[in-house]
């Protein structure tokens, strides 16, 4: 038999789960934007900088910090080889 795909399927309830949600956040982002966008910005900052201070403690990083460019770039072709075939 044909199980579903599971990655569709978790798909599918993120977006009920987003559908469900966004009932209630509409109103408060329309009410409140600047904050939501400074929270926003706030979190994806500390993001990047709890990253880069966590790349500084490997030493293989520090001393060579083009490994860690290819790890990203090989990072986003996998990203978009796997992209491609799961449409």
């Amino acid at each position: 038999m044909f199980e579903k795909d599971p990655i569709q399927n978790i798909e599918k309830n993120t977006k009920n789960l987003h559908d469900n949600i966004s009932k209630y956040s509409k109103p408060v982002l329309r009410r409140y934007p600047l904050l939501f966008l400074f929270l926003t910005v706030f979190s994806v900052a500390a993001i990047l900088h709890g990253f880069e201070i966590f790349t500084d403690q490997i030493s293989l990083f520090r001393e060579h910090p083009t490994s860690l460019i290819l790890i990203g770039i090989l990072a986003l072709f996998f990203t978009g080889t796997l992209y491609k075939s799961l449409r």
